[in-house]
């Protein structure tokens, strides 16, 4: 599988908050921001800040956390599921956000998320 740019993702209720809290007070280096998603740069490891809004879907919500970027994410689920692990659901890319998704249950029931970055 080979899956690499380690990101944890943190659903946020208020950016600037948010972003304030891991910014002056843990004192992580601001990456990108922007209302609705911001990342900072932790030793090689990307926390990504992701607003919660209404209408998002709440199955999204349990597997914030672990988030690791593979080339070929049919490939990498067959990987998962020869493995032992669990396929929860896949979300395709859409208009704005270039990202196919898969959440996953490791062989713990621990849930974490693969992503592909598809062009468009």
């Amino acid at each position: 599988m080979n899956a690499t740019d380690p990101m944890v993702i943190l659903y946020i209720k208020e950016m600037d908050r948010a972003l304030g809290f891991y910014r002056d007070v843990i004192g992580l280096r601001v990456e990108q921001e922007s209302p609705h998603w911001s990342t900072l740069s932790c030793e090689g490891l990307t926390l990504a800040l992701h607003s919660w809004s209404q209408g998002m879907d709440e199955s999204m919500m349990p597997h914030a956390g672990l988030n690791l970027r593979v080339d070929d994410l049919d490939a990498a689920i067959q990987e998962v599921e020869a493995g032992g692990g669990e396929i929860l659901g896949v979300r395709e890319a859409r208009p704005g956000i270039p990202v196919r998704l898969a959440l996953v249950r490791d062989t713990e029931g621990n849930g974490f998320e693969l992503r592909q970055h598809v062009d468009g």
